[in-house]
């Protein structure tokens, strides 16, 4: 599996979750004022690099609101109609089952450990009710297979962890240095053969 065509990863804006430090996994939480900007500004930017090499291109994103509002507002900067984007489920954010919606403040109250134990553990430490980081890879490298086959450039709006998953993969990292990679909603990256490239949004 190697990308011969750029892949461009976009993480959603910032959400009102997101300033409380609030887990999202597969809940939703609206893009802040704040967000929307760095949603325009992830289109502008992208409009721009999309432009040096115009061709054909196919558009993926998470069914979550938070993702599907993002890509609404990056699409209007490229000037697509909202059926340009195709929904992948494959795409949604890591579950964190009955801790979504809660801040680590709170989840530490019952779980005391948990954060300990998740860093000890990354592939395999499974939220209550969640997802574990292997089935969160074995969909993402799944979508990514998909993606190189096509050989074709792909823009995906997708979220923090599940986005880092996907960059991990090509880079060929293992969970643990994947949990730690960045995540930011004022840059994004493009990803090709085994490389990655943050595009710094204006």
């Amino acid at each position: 599996m190697k990308l011969t065509a750029p892949l461009y990863m976009l993480r959603h804006g910032e959400t009102a979750w997101n300033t409380e430090r609030r887990m999202q996994g597969t809940k939703n939480s609206d893009l802040t004022e704040r967000g929307r900007a760095q949603a325009l500004a992830m289109g502008r930017t992208l409009r721009a690099e999309l432009a040096r090499e115009p061709g054909p291109t196919i558009f993926l994103r998470s069914p979550l609101g938070r993702a599907r509002e993002t890509s609404e507002i990056v699409g209007r900067a490229l000037g697509l109609a909202p059926a340009d984007w195709r929904d992948d489920i494959r795409l949604a954010e890591l579950a964190y089952g009955d801790w979504e919606g809660f801040s680590w403040a709170e989840i530490e109250v019952t779980h005391p450990t948990a954060l300990a134990d998740w860093r000890a553990d990354p592939h395999g430490y499974c939220p209550p009710g969640g997802e574990t980081h292997h089935a969160l890879r074995e969909r993402s490298r799944a979508v990514l297979v998909e993606i190189a086959a096509s050989n074709t450039r792909t823009v995906v709006v997708s979220h923090g962890v599940s986005g880092a998953v996907v960059r991990g993969l090509n880079l060929g990292l293992d969970a643990r240095a994947m949990f730690v990679l960045e995540k930011p909603q004022d840059a994004f990256f493009r990803l090709l053969a085994g490389r990655e490239e943050r595009i710094v949004c204006d």
